[in-house]
């Protein structure tokens, strides 16, 4: 069973774990909001609830939902495997965030129109397991919830297993663009009916 937990100070140690198996693998997780770009995790955590509150908002920053998905044993609650094992923690098999949109930001970009309202990660040693249609799955009923009906997210063309994995979930490529890398990405927008 997959449980989903909002970035916190307990959760610190198995994400510098995770970051770090990603930078050995040459990969910044998306839906980290920016993870690898901290030395020390605490100014990352800062930035992170600071994103996930109504303060993003007022900065002229697009409101972000962090959450980091952990395998769990069925009927096992966090307390009872706390209990049991001491200090119990998590370790990650993915990440997602929901970008929700507010105003547009001061700095007149359109930061979805290059990130779309999701970005999701698989750790590396975790791929092949189902969590990517996961963690997109609950990302997509997330920005339903939040009031967005119609959820975006932008691909790399060549990331072949992450489209495979939006059309699974139900997204359909309508726009591409290339980027001045010369990176194609492509839009993926969910079109299933509910």
């Amino acid at each position: 069973m997959l449980i989903y937990l909002p970035p916190s100070e307990e959760l610190l140690p198995a994400l510098d774990a995770y970051r770090a198996e990603c930078a050995a693998e040459g990969e910044t997780p998306d839906g980290a909001a920016g993870i690898c770009n901290f030395p020390d995790l605490r100014d990352w955590l800062r930035r992170a609830l600071l994103l996930a509150s109504p303060e993003a908002e007022k900065r002229g920053w697009i409101r972000t939902e962090i959450y980091f998905a952990a395998e769990m044993p069925e009927g096992c609650s966090l307390a009872a495997r706390a209990r049991s094992e001491g200090t119990f923690l998590p370790q990650p098999v993915g990440t997602f965030n929901v970008r929700i949109p507010g105003e547009k930001p001061d700095d007149g970009m359109d930061p979805l129109r290059h990130a779309g309202h999701i970005g999701y990660h698989v750790r590396p040693s975790m791929r092949g397991k189902g969590y990517g249609k996961a963690l997109l799955t609950r990302a997509t009923g997330l920005c339903r919830s939040r009031g967005i009906v119609r959820p975006f997210l932008c691909v790399e063309e060549r990331n072949i297993p992450s489209l495979r994995t939006a059309a699974a979930c139900g997204y359909v490529p309508e726009e591409k663009e290339t980027l001045p890398d010369g990176t194609v990405m492509i839009r993926l927008f969910f079109s299933r009916a509910d």
